[in-house]
């Protein structure tokens, strides 16, 4: 008597990689309800994955009244939204830290250009602190 073997299809990096880095290769395929794979598994670049997977979305930040920012897929639901805060928690960080990790010495060099950065940075946060000012009823700084 023949044999039924329900199969799902699944897609999944190839064996557990530093989020840092990424797959070395993704594989797709069809496997059973205990997870063994059944059949032909294919291998598949990153580069290809990503670029179709990634290539029709565009990503903003978003920041909380506390002054959490976050990276938000424009478009997608919220369910996705919540996918990417879970999988990527350092996908979301402080205002203050982001600002602090922006003047680490070892990633900053303090050419003209760099400099010129600075100054708008200076005065993006001192007109976003003037509008905090303004909603809190406090005067400005």
């Amino acid at each position: 008597m023949a044999e039924t073997v329900r199969l799902k299809p699944f897609f999944r990096p190839e064996r557990d990689t530093d989020p840092r880095v990424g797959p070395e290769r993704y594989v797709a395929g069809f496997e059973d309800m205990t997870g063994v794979p059944w059949g032909v598994s294919v291998p598949l670049a990153p580069h290809a994955v990503e670029a179709t997977v990634l290539g029709g979305i565009a990503f903003s930040v978003a920041m909380a009244a506390d002054g959490t920012l976050r990276v938000e897929a424009d478009g997608r639901s919220d369910a996705a939204n919540e996918a990417i805060a879970v999988a990527r928690p350092a996908g979301q960080g402080a205002i203050d830290c982001v600002v602090e990790s922006t003047l680490d010495p070892v990633f900053l060099d303090l050419d003209p250009e760099t400099r010129q950065e600075l100054e708008t940075l200076r005065h993006r946060l001192r007109r976003a602190l003037a509008l905090v000012d303004g909603v809190l009823g406090e005067p400005d700084s």
